[in-house]
């Protein structure tokens, strides 16, 4: 829509409201059904309307047509008209009893929710304006006790802004204050955790505002009484009250003066004592304590929470993460997922619910207990997210292979991403705790199998951070990976190493009693293929410390049918696999001897495809020159199934493969054979076009001449690069 066409219509907005406006000044004169259109109209543009349109004589004919019209909707309408005046109301106006009086009685009784709603609204707006806040606060309390069972947002919304705003909170005028917040604390208490984070709130809100009060002496006063009006409360509210309160303040936006933090530190003692006893003895919901504390005690001072009983927290903490049918539960979603509409509304709920949206505060609470507090209850947490951790990997590969062509995959797919990044993104920060945040490794020494166990997590999700890739909150990731790796590659426990990868590769073997030979890497979804990049990708950075007997008979027996590949199915597992291959000859294990012939007639068949002339020149180099410091005869053998490649092949299509023979010319300088390898590549370049020569010899003289030649047979590569260009008149 156009500017101007969007101006004109707010103009014809504006003439309508004015003329129902005037229409209603002029009621008298009018039919019923006049009337009621523009009550209508203006109830509907209500929070538009300024509060000069409110004037007394407009006010007036509203509680004349109260009186005169018996029609539901007009006295919706007209309620509507009169909770936006007491809104926008400063001033003490006699007119405000006549309208509280209508609001009161509409509340008594049992009517339409429409109208009980907008009377509610109304009724609450005139909180702390004037002296009518005592009738307010006591209407509040009788229609919290009749409709407080009724979970309303409204009834929420009303407590917090009866809270922040009334004028009673003093030790004179607290008693209906303090009934209303009783009374409203054991409804919302029989609402369980919908109730208690409704409470925790409506004290959040009344916190922050009445933190903030100008002068600061109130704003200090009003807030010790808060902070006694809710330690005051019965112990099943006080928990979420209490941690209403602790929240803002820990985040204060007021001034931070002495009293405002003597403030808090007793709220903050009060919040630890109740969450001591609820954990020890009072059955509080689950999830209601791991919602108030993933909020409240990552703020708190480590002395206090020193007072917690740490295990029994941990243990709710972890069991809502992990089984609560609000937060991660079993991961659940996923193994329920469909191809239906049923399966994306149900996934789209469950991300967007409220304990869900707290996971990395749960996580991050596991976390620092665990680093603060207790470290011993960390082996049973770790057990725990290793079983979820295959689940999840597991669940997720069954859904893509049933459901990767459905119709709806993809929507189902957005709102599982959020689910998935939140799982990998909690065990990260648990297990960063352990292998980062415990300071000088003591976390991995002192938790068994903690740091193979952390390797197995990150193995089974490894296809969600993958599919992340390098952003916000890798760095943790990378960080707990590393010193992981770190602390397996030490002399000491490279025996675990060991065994992890030994028992990672086995999943992978060649099954022993049936009859088909495919490859088992052959058959990997691309779920799969992810956890096996995960160990071939650690292999590239431990293959030095892996037992030779598992890298041969476990290890290389799985990469062998991915380095053959012809039609690249993942190509970071194939890059993977043959850095592995690399990185082994670089590691001069034993097996190099009997890898490097297959090797080098692996690359040569598959260049140009899938193989590169970058990589094969990388590949062939790298392995050579390893070759070179274990035997020199092995190194020219392998050499030679190169030479061999080049004489199988017509004159036109040697250019490239010649190219990799010149560069061995580095890595046998050193060896018995340069004389060897000088002859075969002025064989090759003899029966060469003149400009086919030209070319080569550029090739040769870069190489002869740059870095990568042995000093003492750099003269002799030179002479012999001078004569051969003689010798062909170049």
């Amino acid at each position: 829509m156009s500017g101007q066409q969007t101006q004109e219509d707010l103009k014809e907005i504006a003439k309508q409201l004015s003329d129902a406006y005037y229409k209603i000044l002029q009621h008298s004169t009018l039919s019923k059904q006049t009337i009621l259109d523009s009550l209508s109209l203006l109830s509907k543009y209500s929070h538009d309307l300024p509060l000069s349109w409110f004037t007394n004589e407009f006010l007036d004919q509203l509680f004349v047509l109260k009186t005169k019209l018996e029609d539901t909707n007009g006295l919706l309408s007209i309620v509507t008209l009169l909770s936006a005046w007491l809104r926008l109301s400063k001033d003490n106006d006699h007119r405000q009893k006549l309208a509280l009086d209508i609001l009161e009685s509409i509340l008594r009784k049992d009517d339409t929710a429409r109208l009980q709603k907008e009377a509610w609204i109304g009724w609450v707006a005139l909180i702390g304006k004037g002296n009518h806040d005592a009738r307010i606060l006591e209407g509040m309390i009788s229609v919290i006790e009749r409709y407080g069972q009724k979970q309303s947002l409204e009834l929420d919304a009303g407590l917090a802004h009866a809270l922040a705003m009334t004028n009673t909170l003093n030790e004179f005028e607290i008693e209906p204050c303090q009934r209303l917040l009783n009374v409203y604390a054991k409804h919302a208490s029989a609402r369980g955790f919908d109730g208690a984070r409704a409470l925790m709130d409506a004290l959040e809100h009344a916190t922050d505002v009445r933190s903030q009060e100008k002068p600061q002496t109130r704003a200090e006063a009003d807030l010790a009484t808060l902070v006694q009006l809710v330690i005051d409360l019965e112990d099943k509210a006080r928990l979420s009250a209490l941690a209403g309160i602790v929240r803002v303040l820990q985040f204060n936006q007021g001034k931070n003066t002495k009293k405002v933090i003597k403030q808090r530190e007793k709220a903050e003692k009060a919040l630890m004592e109740q969450l001591s006893i609820a954990l020890t003895s009072s059955p509080v919901c689950q999830d209601t304590l791991t919602y108030i504390a993933s909020r409240c005690l990552l703020q708190v001072p480590e002395k206090e929470l020193a007072h917690l009983p740490s295990a029994d927290l941990l243990r709710v903490l972890v069991s809502s993460l992990l089984t609560s049918a609000l937060a991660i539960q079993h991961q659940e979603p996923l193994s329920r997922l469909t191809n239906s509409k049923e399966s994306v509304e149900e996934i789209k709920a469950f991300v967007d619910q409220p304990l869900f949206k707290q996971v990395g505060r749960i996580s991050r609470t596991i976390a620092k207990i665990i680093q603060v507090v207790d470290i011993r209850q960390a082996e049973h947490i770790i057990d725990r997210l290793v079983g979820f951790s295959y689940n999840v990997f597991i669940d997720w590969d069954q859904f893509k292979i049933s459901n990767i062509d459905a119709d709806l995959y993809k929507q189902i797919e957005e709102h599982a991403w959020t689910f998935l990044k939140s799982v990998l993104f909690s065990f990260t920060v648990i297990l960063k705790s352990i292998a980062v945040d415990i300071p000088n490794g003591q976390g991995l020494v002192e938790i068994p199998n903690a740091a193979q166990d952390t390797l197995s997590i990150f193995a089974n999700l490894h296809f969600i951070a993958h599919h992340l890739g390098q952003g916000a909150g890798r760095q943790a990731y990378q960080d707990t990976l590393t010193n992981v790796v770190a602390y397996l590659l030490q002399p000491d426990h490279q025996c675990q190493l060991n065994r992890l990868l030994s028992s990672a590769f086995r999943e992978y073997g060649q099954p022993l009693y049936t009859n088909d030979t495919t490859p088992a890497v052959e058959l990997l979804s691309t779920v799969k293929q992810m956890r096996l990049l995960f160990f071939t990708d650690l292999l590239e950075q431990t293959v030095k410390s892996v037992d030779d007997a598992t890298l041969e008979h476990q290890i290389l027996p799985v990469i062998y049918p991915i380095l053959k590949w012809k039609r690249v199915e993942n190509k970071d597992l194939y890059e993977s696999a043959h850095t592995v291959v690399i990185s082994t000859f670089l590691a001069a294990k034993p097996v190099c001897s009997e890898l490097s012939v297959a090797y080098a007639d692996i690359l040569i068949d598959n260049f140009p495809e899938p193989i590169n002339l970058d990589q094969l020149r990388y590949g062939f180099t790298t392995m050579v020159k390893a070759l070179c410091e274990i035997d020199d005869a092995l190194a020219w053998f392998v050499v030679n199934r190169l030479i061999e490649k080049i004489h199988s092949l017509e004159m036109v299509r040697r250019a490239e493969h010649l190219t990799v023979l010149i560069d061995m010319l580095k890595p046998l300088s050193l060896g018995p054979f340069f004389p060897s390898i000088l002859d075969e590549i002025r064989a090759q370049v003899q029966v060469q076009t003149p400009k086919m020569q030209l070319a080569t010899l550029k090739i040769i003289f870069d190489t002869v001449s740059g870095p990568g030649i042995s000093d003492m047979r750099r003269k002799q590569a030179v002479g012999w690069y001078l004569d051969l260009k003689r010798e062909l008149k170049l």
